[in-house]
């Protein structure tokens, strides 16, 4: 039975492209939960992740190379914490729908999905060794959050 990629306007299927691997959704629901939002599929929102285990899959072209590992000569594998980002979310714009073709639905971004993000990403640990010191990295971060606004 061939995989199909759940992407919105991807249209690999395994036999179609067997050099490419397929990975099954994740059995951890808030990883799961997860791949779903990236996808942007409003049609998969309501199924629960043993449904998406087990019924839809993404091609290896959805993901970060870095998060695939290939050392086995027999099986392609994803990374515990891999998490698809690469998706085509504008082509479907360009092309007429097709009469007997299945469309994957491609969900509209909110305002607040949309400054969720584009919001700056703030990742790294700072040690204060005194409480002046402390004050004034706090001044320097709202200041910062004020000018991104």
């Amino acid at each position: 039975m061939p995989n199909f990629c759940a992407a919105p306007n991807c249209s690999r299927k395994s036999t179609n492209c067997p050099e490419i691997p397929f990975f099954r959704f994740p059995k951890d629901p808030t990883r799961c939960q997860k791949w779903v939002e990236n996808c942007r599929r409003a049609d998969l929102e309501n199924r629960s992740a043993e449904q998406l285990h087990k019924q839809y899959r993404l091609c290896a072209r959805h993901f970060e190379q870095s998060l695939i590992c290939t050392n086995s000569p027999y099986r392609t594998v994803l990374k515990d914490n891999a998490v698809p980002t690469l998706f085509d979310l504008t082509s479907h714009l360009n092309k007429p729908e097709g009469k007997h073709r299945k469309h994957k639905m491609i969900k509209e971004l909110t305002e607040e999905d949309l400054l969720r993000v584009k919001a700056p990403r703030i990742s790294f640990i700072v040690t204060c060794t005194t409480e002046a010191h402390m004050k004034s990295f706090c001044c320097v971060l709202s200041s910062q959050q004020k000018d991104n606004t």
